[in-house]
């Protein structure tokens, strides 16, 4: 089922495009909001940028479009994809089974709506 655009031009009749591309949109919070961890909150949480990169990034690894779900000090990531579901590496060679993310290359910052195009 192709998708239906409605473009309106200045003082003519309205013109339909039709597409093969569906846009999935997810919306997702400002920021973390948890700040510490620990028993007695003594460890702060970084919720800045780790290698370049902050949470909900969108980013390109192995050739797939995937958005980051977490990342760790120590430079690998969980990614995810727009559902929100973990992508799964299990079956990947030595060495890629964690993304890190001196590998995986951005495409756009985090912006308070994820858009990712699908072809149907």
């Amino acid at each position: 089922m192709a998708e239906l655009i409605l473009i309106f031009q200045a003082e003519t009749k309205p013109v339909f495009l039709i597409t093969d591309i569906l846009y999935l949109k997810k919306s997702v919070s400002d920021g973390d909001f948890q700040q510490t961890k620990g028993i007695r909150s003594e460890q702060v949480i970084n919720t800045g940028k780790i290698y370049g990169f902050r949470k909900f990034d969108k980013v390109r690894y192995l050739g797939n479009e995937y958005f980051i779900k977490g990342r760790m000090s120590t430079g690998y990531a969980v990614l995810m994809d727009i559902n929100g579901k973990k992508a799964d590496f299990s079956k990947m060679p030595k060495g890629f089974k964690t993304p890190k993310l001196s590998i995986c290359r951005s495409i756009s910052a985090r912006k308070s709506q994820l858009i990712q195009a699908m072809a149907i």
